[in-house]
């Protein structure tokens, strides 16, 4: 069991650190430097490590690098959006080797489009088949309350779905491990790993788009709540008796931090950020009142986090994420003027635009399922 818990440290130490040798392993976890060789020579042996050659010389003897193997496996990767599935197979870097785009109309129930998930799945698994790589898992990333142990999707408002049973489901048709997570929790997963939460203990990441949402870590850990509905900041109340939500509250935030609602400022029927753009340059003052008070109702949202959790940054994200260009020293200076900011005068909560990009989502619970992969077998 010593062994095994060994092998499962050295795997998520070169993996955090990317390129890395034995020493440092060895260094790092506090175990000599034969056994930092074994434990490393049977990972190169089981394919899981690799070695990349040699660092330079500091005048004594030349220490070997060593990275995880990325083509020690793949991984499948689903995006469900209220209007499309978005399959990923991705290896152990995690890269991005196939990719395809299953559309369905919004209000789609689930049962309406179980056969489309059935089917693509089948589709990537010989994808996977011809790369001669096993696959080791599915994931599902979903907007939504997703239980603890990542196998059931509880409920999701957006989507109109309740207690979908993913993993007992896909293991059926395919005995392929599966888990689900809430999306916003696996992007925060990936700003913890290579964006802009990468080194802190605690930090939230407050996503912008067809929804409002959160993904906290505290302690370096994804926190989840009791029963896995944290993060759900949308469905706060903003407003008494205000705006009715999907989710059958009155005056959630998400009414008035979501797309709809600078459809609805703008009078458009799509709004991207070039979009935007046109609209700020034809009439900048204008566009930025109305930006500024969107930002206002975010910012009510954020100080909310800061209050309860005291974060070390709050990371703006999603499909909205380019709105903080426009509004970012008015967040900066309202959330640092909160209360609890007044007690500790040295200490500032930095807010920041994430820079992953859309794909944070399979970055992130690419992440999850090979930790997943790893312990099982270690």
């Amino acid at each position: 069991m010593i062994k095994m818990n060994n092998k499962l440290n050295v795997i998520s130490y070169i993996r955090e650190h990317v390129i890395t040798d034995r020493q440092s392993v060895s260094t790092f976890l506090g175990i000599n430097v034969s056994t930092s060789k074994r434990i490393v020579d049977d990972l190169v042996s089981e394919g899981v490590v690799r070695y990349l050659g040699v660092n330079e010389s500091t005048g004594g003897r030349k220490s070997t690098k060593i990275g995880i193997n990325y083509n020690y496996g793949l991984n499948l990767v689903i995006k469900v959006e209220v209007d499309k599935l978005i399959f990923s197979l991705v290896d152990f870097e995690p890269k991005v080797l196939n990719h395809l785009i299953c559309e369905f109309p919004v209000g789609t129930s689930f049962e309406e489009i179980e056969t489309l998930l059935k089917e693509n799945i089948v589709k990537m698994i010989v994808e996977a088949n011809a790369l001669s790589t096993p696959l080791f898992s599915v994931g599902i990333a979903i907007s939504g309350v997703v239980s603890r142990d990542s196998s059931t999707l509880i409920s999701s408002t957006l989507l109109g779905w309740q207690n979908i049973e993913f993993k007992n489901l896909i293991e059926s048709w395919f005995k392929i491990p599966t888990y689900v997570e809430n999306d916003v929790n696996c992007a925060v997963i990936a700003e913890h790993w290579y964006g802009k939460g990468r080194g802190l203990n605690s930090f939230v990441l407050l996503t912008l788009g067809k929804g409002t949402g959160s993904g906290i870590v505290l302690d370096n850990l994804l926190f989840k709540g009791s029963f896995g509905g944290a993060g759900e900041i949308g469905h706060s109340i903003f407003e008494k008796d205000g705006k009715q939500c999907y989710c059958g509250q009155k005056g959630c935030l998400e009414m008035y931090t979501n797309e709809d609602y600078l459809l609805e400022q703008f009078g458009v029927k799509q709004l991207t950020e070039s979009m935007l753009e046109k609209i700020y340059n034809k009439d900048k003052e204008k566009t930025q009142k109305v930006l500024n008070d969107f930002a206002v109702n975010i910012i009510s949202g954020i100080i909310n986090l800061v209050v309860v959790i005291e974060p070390e940054r709050i990371v703006i994200g999603g499909e909205m994420s380019y709105i903080y260009n426009y509004v970012a020293d008015i967040i900066a200076e309202r959330v640092n003027a909160n209360w609890i900011n007044s007690l500790h005068q040295s200490t500032k909560v930095d807010v920041v635009k994430s820079d992953l990009g859309s794909d944070s989502f399979v970055k992130g619970l690419a992440v999850k399922l090979m930790s997943k992969v790893f312990e099982k077998q270690y």
